[in-house]
């Protein structure tokens, strides 16, 4: 498997060639493995033989999902196909083209993990070749809304000694929801019902501190690529980010907690200036209200001047 990984799949070769399918079999074996890096590699290798001959290999690929009731194994499979996915031309595009939508069927798996890896695969393609699924968007893009949402059963607590911690099993797969709306902004924006976005978007602007991050990313790009729309919605995104700024450390907060809330506000801020630069939000009271609010402060006020003089946007986020 390691030779596989790091080799490229070279097995293209006349003397690889006859070690093909001993290797795929091989590596079949291993695709239900305990060790998720393990599998992770496994996929990767599966994704580059499939290259190999993708139209012996894909079908094979795509019956293989079809035919294991393991959601590992399905996982392994669908991670396989992002592997197959690059942003220059090559002799698997047409066929991954027919049969993408059944590998991303698997965004409506019952298995929380491989819903995740179905978006990571969707992200993929989203970002490198958004040819594959532009004409599917329509279908996907209910399942891809449904995972923004908190889902309350997938929250509990678990004791750690004397403390309580609140676990999120959901947290990864939102994650990587809106990591997918984030690159679609750049590369399908033309196909989107903006205003059915943004509701998403409101969601974001209220969950937990990594989502948070990503929309606020999101809020600056939509008020370059979307001002007019997201000046409809000023007035509801404007709230959630009051919360943020107004958000109080408890007096025992470690230090790695208070960076983290730092980092949080100053991204807040970036997307309040990008805020301020869609035409005619001067006239928002909301936004102007919050605006003076934040420059009665000496610390924001600070930070707000640093941020204007780097530009007030951060670098473009890779989530491919």
């Amino acid at each position: 498997v390691h030779i596989c990984s790091t080799n490229g799949c070279k097995v293209a070769t006349p003397l690889g060639w006859p070690f093909v399918e001993q290797m795929w079999t091989l590596l079949f074996h291993h695709c239900e493995s305990k060790e998720e890096g393990t599998r992770n590699m496994v996929a990767e290798c599966l994704g580059k033989l499939t290259l190999v001959d993708p139209k012996t290999l894909l079908p094979i690929l795509r019956s293989n999902l079809a035919s294991t009731a393991s959601s590992i194994a399905r996982a392994t499979v669908v991670t396989a196909v992002r592997f197959t996915i690059s942003d220059h031309s090559q002799a698997i595009d047409d066929l991954l083209s027919e049969c993408i939508g059944d590998f991303l069927q698997t965004l409506q798996d019952p298995d929380l993990n491989v819903r995740r890896v179905a978006l990571v695969t969707f992200n993929s393609a989203a970002h490198n070749k958004p040819s594959l699924i532009l004409g599917r968007l329509d279908e996907i893009l209910p399942h891809l809304y449904t995972e923004t949402k908190i889902r309350k059963e997938l929250i509990h607590e678990v004791e750690m000694g004397p403390f309580k911690h609140t676990v999120d099993d959901g947290l990864d797969v939102r994650k990587a929801a809106f990591e997918c709306m984030y690159t679609l902004l750049d590369t399908c924006l033309e196909r989107l019902d903006i205003f059915a976005f943004l509701s998403h978007v409101e969601g974001g602007l209220r969950d937990h501190y990594d989502i948070k991050m990503v929309t606020y990313l999101m809020l600056v790009r939509l008020a370059q690529k979307a001002p007019h729309a997201l000046f409809q919605r000023l007035s509801s995104v404007v709230e959630p980010l009051k919360a943020t700024m107004g958000a109080k450390m408890k007096s025992n907060a470690v230090k790695q907690e208070v960076e983290k809330q730092d980092e949080l506000k100053r991204s807040a801020l970036r997307a309040v200036l990008a805020l301020t630069s869609i035409p005619d939000s001067d006239k928002n009271p909301q936004l102007n209200e919050f605006m003076v609010q934040l420059r009665s402060n000496t610390d924001t006020l600070i930070m707000l001047e640093a941020l204007k003089k780097d530009g007030g946007s951060s670098e473009p986020m890779d989530l491919s």
